[in-house]
């Protein structure tokens, strides 16, 4: 059972995704939730697909240009993909860990 407290946080979480996105609320609550709207990366994702098949193409037919162009569009979409998904969840870059044990030894 939730408390007051939890049930006015639930409800506070709840308010807060149906102005959000009223489509993924009414999803929810009928059972059947879509993924959020801001959270579809399939544009970017089929640019990386397309690109890399240019380029894939391009070294089968022998054509340096479409190699290169297919190659920088691929990286750069894939780059942009992970960018995006990094801004909008909120996933902290790569960090270097630092070994601790190994400097006061």
């Amino acid at each position: 059972m939730l408390s007051s407290e939890e049930r006015r946080q639930l409800s506070a979480i709840e308010a807060w995704i149906a102005a959000d996105d009223p489509a993924f609320a009414a999803g929810l609550a009928a059972g059947r939730p879509r993924p959020p709207r801001r959270d579809r990366r399939w544009p970017l994702q089929m640019v990386v697909a397309l690109a890399t098949g240019l380029a894939m193409f391009s070294l089968v037919a022998g054509q340096p240009v479409g190699l290169m162009l297919g190659s920088v569009l691929a990286c750069a979409a894939a780059v942009a993909d992970q960018l995006r998904a990094r801004r909008r969840h909120g996933t902290p870059g790569v960090s270097r860990r630092v070994n601790r044990g190994a400097a006061d030894a």
